[in-house]
C-alpha cells in the first residue's frame, strides 16, 4: 500500500495537489495517507515528491529522476510515427526474447483506465504451433463460410491472418476491466513504436484477434481464464522485401470541430 515516510517528508504537500482521489491529507504540516480512501496506484505522488518520501509496500515508489528530452527529440518522434508501416513479409529469424521483453515492459507505462493495466500477453515463436493454429483457422473458415477471403488468399500463397511472421503476439485481458479494448490498444501501440524504432516490423493482426475468440479449437487450445478474451494481436519480425523509401500521403486529415 501507499505510505509516506514521515522521517523524509518535508511538508511540501505536493502529493496532495496531484492525487486524483484525495488519498492524502495534511496532518501536523505533513502529508499523511487517509486509510479510508482508495489509492489508484498511479504513483503521481511519488513522481512529484522532491525527497522520495512516498513508498509502496515499504519500498520507494519511484525508480529514477526525470530527464529532459534531447534536442530534436520531437522531430525524431514525428518521423517515427509518420514512417511506421504495417509489415506482412518477414525473414525467417525470430526476434530476440530480450528485445520483446523490453518492449512489453515498456507497455506497463502506457496509460490505462483507473491505472488497471489489465493487458496480459502470449508470445508464440514455435513454428509448428503457428502452423497448427493456421490449419485450424482454415478448417473453420471452410466449415462455416466465415471470411472466405482468408482461404482464397491462402490458396495463392498469401496468408492474411499471420503473414510470414516468425513471432505472433496475443494480447488478452479481463472483460470486466474498465476499458479492455482501449487499454490493450494503447499498450500495444506503445510497444509497437519501440519495436519499429529498432527496425522490427509489426502488423496489427485483426483477423487473428477475431479468430482466437471464435474458432472453437483455438478457444480450447488457448484456454483463457474465465471472463477473459483476446483483444489484440501482432505479427512481429524483421521485414523482408518491404523496403519503404517514401512516406505516403494520408488521404484523411484531422477532422476537427473547434468551439
Amino acid at each position: 500500500m501507499i505510505q509516506v515516510n514521515q522521517d523524509l517528508c518535508v511538508g511540501c504537500l505536493r502529493c496532495l495537489g496531484v492525487c486524483n482521489f484525495t488519498v492524502f491529507s495534511e496532518v501536523d504540516g505533513r502529508a499523511a495517507v487517509d486509510p479510508e480512501k482508495r489509492c489508484m496506484k498511479c504513483m503521481h505522488c511519488a513522481a512529484v515528491c522532491p525527497v522520495g518520501a512516498i513508498t509502496w509496500d515499504g519500498e520507494s515508489a519511484a525508480e529514477e529522476d526525470v530527464e529532459s528530452y534531447s534536442d530534436g527529440f520531437k522531430d525524431e518522434l514525428v518521423k517515427l510515427i509518420r514512417q511506421r508501416r504495417s509489415y506482412r513479409h518477414y525473414m525467417d529469424k525470430p526476434v530476440d526474447e530480450h528485445v520483446l521483453k523490453e518492449a512489453l515492459d515498456l507497455a506497463c507505462w502506457a496509460p490505462s483506465a483507473k491505472n488497471q493495466h489489465p493487458t496480459k500477453w502470449m508470445v508464440i515463436q514455435n513454428r509448428e504451433l503457428l502452423d497448427d493454429m493456421m490449419n485450424k483457422i482454415l478448417a473453420w473458415v471452410q466449415e462455416t463460410g466465415t471470411s472466405p477471403e482468408i482461404m482464397e488468399e491462402y490458396k495463392i500463397g498469401n496468408n492474411v491472418v499471420m503473414g510470414t511472421a516468425p513471432t505472433i503476439l496475443l494480447a488478452y485481458c479481463s472483460d470486466d476491466a474498465v476499458n479492455p479494448k482501449q487499454d490493450t490498444a494503447i499498450a500495444m501501440e506503445t510497444l509497437e513504436l519501440l519495436l519499429q524504432a529498432q527496425g522490427i516490423g509489426t502488423c496489427w493482426a485483426g483477423y487473428l484477434t477475431r479468430m482466437m475468440n471464435a474458432v472453437p479449437a483455438l478457444v480450447e487450445d488457448f484456454a483463457l481464464p474465465e471472463g477473459h478474451s483476446f483483444y489484440g494481436a501482432f505479427m512481429i519480425g524483421y521485414p523482408q522485401n518491404e523496403d519503404y523509401i517514401r512516406v505516403p500521403k494520408r488521404l484523411n486529415t484531422a477532422d476537427i470541430i473547434w468551439k
